[in-house]
């Protein structure tokens, strides 16, 4: 093997690399995940402000939701990796900008005396959880360029 069929191999090995973490990140944020997990959050804060009968079913309803999503996405995953501890703190840093948001929101909601605060902050949060999907999304592949593994 000469330097150039190395080369050569070593460049189409970075080049596969690259396609995979890009078909991780674009799996990440597809549109149809980020839909039903901003449906999941809205389902969560709307349920607070349910009478006692519709409350639990709805939590549940939320939360299966949820844990549905998250299994369906990693089975349909194009890319199986290991995330990094970067990419669960920024995963867990954005999730906690999440609820920030929606308790400000659940806060401004009773300050002005709006009804159903909880379904205001609600969509508020999943308005900010499609935002912010699709905001970071460059800082995801940064971060999961940054990682060096696929």
């Amino acid at each position: 093997m000469t330097s150039y069929d190395a080369r050569t191999a070593l460049d189409a090995i970075h080049h596969h690399q690259e396609q995979t973490r890009d078909a991780y990140v674009r799996h990440g944020s597809s549109l149809p995940y980020m839909l039903v997990t901003a449906l999941s959050v809205f389902g969560f804060s709307a349920a607070a402000d349910l009478q006692n009968p519709w409350r639990a079913p709805t939590l549940l309803a939320a939360g299966g939701l949820m844990a549905g999503t998250l299994f369906v996405h990693q089975r349909r995953a194009p890319v199986r990796r290991k995330p990094s501890g970067a990419e669960w703190a920024f995963s867990l840093w954005l999730g906690g900008v999440v609820i920030v948001i929606l308790v400000a929101a659940v806060i401004g909601a009773r300050l002005l005396k709006l009804p159903e605060p909880g379904v205001i902050a609600g969509a508020v949060a999943a308005v900010a959880t499609l935002v912010a999907g699709y905001a970071t999304r460059p800082i995801v592949k940064a971060i999961t360029r940054q990682d060096g593994h696929v």
